[in-house]
């Protein structure tokens, strides 16, 4: 039996997506509250100084039109963990959804330091520093990298076997003595 819970029939699979949908609303929220909200490092338009992105009104807006994005990937991704809840009845599916929201989590990170950062200049994880893309790399491998490979390990650690799952232990074999 093994790794039973590593890939899921398709009729499971909505399971799987209510996990990385909420791991990715997470991830923004994550990134708009601290980066943009608590710390003050950027904003999501940071990146773009010509008028009128450059007043502070406008990088507020975007950064509210950015975090009600975030509310409606979650609203699905809660939805999808409604449609897929019998699937929960299963212990075993609790770890299945933690590794699929860090999953999602982290692929936020990903697509937001690849995209933002480096592809169209959106903005930099800390836009005050001297060498910003020692911060975008480090943020991108912590937050990215990292916490996907610990999504994946955890989906696919075996647990060990139940009690029903076990062999009967053998007769003791006897020994000469």
């Amino acid at each position: 039996m093994g790794n039973r819970i590593a890939f899921l029939p398709p009729q499971k699979r909505r399971f799987n997506w209510a996990g990385y949908l909420l791991g990715f609303a997470l991830g923004g929220f994550f990134d708009g509250i601290l980066l943009h909200q608590i710390l003050q490092w950027h904003h999501l338009l940071s990146g773009i100084t010509r008028a009128p992105f450059d007043q502070a009104e406008v990088q507020i807006l975007a950064d509210g039109v950015f975090q009600a994005g975030m509310c409606v990937i979650a609203a699905l991704g809660m939805r999808k963990l409604l449609q897929a809840r019998y699937v929960l009845i299963d212990r075993a599916f609790d770890r299945v959804l933690a590794a699929d929201v860090l999953i999602g989590f982290g692929v936020w990170h990903v697509a937001d330091g690849i995209l933002s950062n480096w592809l169209l200049g959106l903005h930099h994880v800390r836009m005050d520093a001297a060498d910003f893309a020692w911060w975008d790399v480090l943020w991108f491998l912590l937050f990215g990298v990292l916490v996907v490979t610990a999504g994946i390990a955890l989906r696919i650690r075996r647990e060990p076997p139940s009690v029903d799952d076990r062999k009967k232990p053998d007769r003791p074999r006897s020994t000469p003595a």
